[in-house]
C-alpha cells in the first residue's frame, strides 16, 4: 500500500513565504506531527511525502526507506501534491483552517479522484470555521460556550442571548477573542470583559466566554469506507483523553488604541487524564460522533474543557485533521494506530487491526514533539 501524507509546513505550503515569517509555533507543531505520522505509516505502508527544499535537513528523522517530494519555490504546491497523491492509494493531508485552506485541498483531492483520509466534506466546511461549530453544537444539544460572530454587534444582553449560541458561560468574567478560521492558539486572546473583547474585533473574529476549568482534547481515528469489506466492525477508535498545556502572557501585538489582553502559546500536553475523569471527556466525544450523520474517517480532534463539576463540562473546538495530541497518544497505544487502515485494504489483516490496548503510564510531550514519562505528584 502507498500512502501519501502531506503536512502544510513542512510539505512546502508556504514555501514562498521567508521561514522567519512562518509562526514558529505552527512550524514546531506541523513538524512533530509530520514526523510522527510519516514514522508510524512507513512502518506497514509506502511512504510519499512532500518536503520543502528549506527544510531538507529534516529528512533525517524520517525511516530511511519514505520517498520524499522537494518543494522548490518555484512549485505550484497544490499541483504537485495532486500529482503526487495520483501515484498513491491513500492520502492524509494535514493543513491549517486559515483562509480554508485545509477544506480547499480535500476537496480539490476527493473531486480529482484521490482516496482522502478525512472527514466528509460538510464536517470539514463546519469544523474549520468555528462560528459554524458552534452552531452545529448548540443545534445538536451539545455543551459549548455562548459564542458570538462580529456581525452580532454584541449591543445588549438581549441581543446576545438572541444573536449567540451556546449554552455554558452565559454570566462568563473573562472572554475570548479568536478568527473563525484560526489554526493552534494563534491570534487567540483573552480579556476581562466583554467590552475589551469586542474592542478592535474584525469581520472574522468570534468572541466566546471563558470557561473556568482545564483544556482537554480526544483524538479519534475512524477507518476509511471499504466497500463493505469490513462491514460491522467500522467503529472509530477513540483515544484516551490527554490535557492540554496552554501558557497565558501578556498580549504584545495589542494596539495602543485597544484594550491588551493575554496571548496563548501551546506548550505540549500530558495524559491520559485520570481515570474518573475519562468518562466526562469521552461523554463528550460520543455525543459528537451521535450527532455526525455517518462514522468518521481519518483523523478527527475533539477540543474540550472539564470544568468543576460534570455540568461544566463543553466542546471548545472540533478539528478535522490530524493533532498534536497525536504525539502524546501514539505513545500510549500498544500497536500503531495507523495500522486500522492497513486492515481495511488487506482481508487476511482485517479481523485484529480494530482494537488496541492502551497504556496507563503518564506521559508528556512538547510542542516541539519531545515525549517524556510523567512523575505523578
Amino acid at each position: 500500500m502507498r500512502v501519501f501524507v502531506g503536512e502544510y509546513l513542512c510539505g512546502g505550503g508556504m514555501v514562498s513565504t521567508p521561514l522567519e515569517q512562518i509562526p514558529p509555533s505552527l512550524l514546531r507543531e506541523g513538524r512533530a506531527m509530520w514526523q510522527a505520522l510519516v514514522t508510524d505509516f512507513a512502518a506497514w505502508a509506502d511512504v510519499l511525502t512532500p518536503l520543502d527544499a528549506r527544510l531538507e535537513n529534516l529528512a533525517n528523522v524520517l525511516p530511511r526507506d519514505v520517498q520524499r517530494l522537494t518543494v522548490n519555490a518555484s512549485a505550484n504546491v497544490a499541483e504537485a501534491w495532486l500529482e503526487a497523491a495520483q501515484t498513491c492509494d491513500v492520502a492524509i493531508v494535514v493543513a491549517p483552517e486559515t483562509d480554508g485552506e485545509l477544506h480547499r485541498m480535500i476537496t480539490v483531492f476527493r473531486e480529482s479522484g484521490v482516496e482522502v483520509l478525512a472527514v466528509d466534506q460538510t464536517l470539514v466546511r463546519m469544523a474549520t470555521d468555528k462560528w459554524l461549530t458552534a452552531q452545529w453544537l448548540a443545534k445538536h444539544k451539545i455543551a459549548t460556550p455562548v459564542t458570538w460572530a462580529q456581525k452580532c454587534q454584541l449591543s445588549d444582553d438581549a441581543a446576545r442571548e438572541m444573536d449567540g449560541w451556546g449554552s455554558v458561560g452565559l454570566d462568563a468574567k473573562r472572554w475570548v477573542r479568536k478568527p473563525r478560521d484560526g489554526c493552534g492558539s494563534e491570534s487567540v486572546r483573552v480579556f476581562d470583559d466583554r467590552v475589551s473583547a469586542d474592542s478592535g474585533s474584525q469581520s472574522n473574529d468570534i468572541v466566546q466566554a471563558w470557561i473556568e476549568g482545564r483544556p482537554a482534547s480526544i483524538l479519534i481515528v475512524g477507518a476509511m469506507t471499504d466497500g463493505g469489506m469490513t462491514k460491522g466492525r467500522n467503529q472509530p477508535v477513540i483515544c484516551p483523553a490527554m490535557w492540554q498545556d496552554c501558557e497565558w502572557c501578556v498580549d504584545d501585538l495589542a494596539f495602543p488604541s485597544q484594550p491588551a489582553g493575554s496571548g496563548a502559546r501551546y506548550r505540549g500536553g500530558s495524559g491520559p487524564i485520570e481515570s474518573d475523569l475519562q468518562s466526562r471527556g469521552r461523554a463528550l466525544a460520543d455525543q459528537v460522533l451521535r450527532a455526525m450523520p455517518e462514522p468518521p474517517r481519518g483523523f478527527l480532534g475533539i477540543d474540550f474543557i472539564l470544568g468543576d463539576r460534570p455540568e461544566e463540562d463543553c466542546v471548545i473546538e472540533i478539528n478535522p485533521r490530524l493533532t498534536t495530541s497525536y504525539i502524546g497518544v501514539r505513545e500510549l497505544v500498544r500497536g500503531n494506530l495507523t495500522s486500522i487502515w492497513e486492515s481495511c485494504r488487506s482481508p487476511e489483516t482485517a479481523i485484529s487491526k480494530r482494537s488496541f490496548e492502551w497504556s496507563s503510564d503518564p506521559v508528556c510531550w512538547t510542542a516541539e514533539g519531545e515525549v517524556h514519562p510523567q512523575t505523578l505528584r
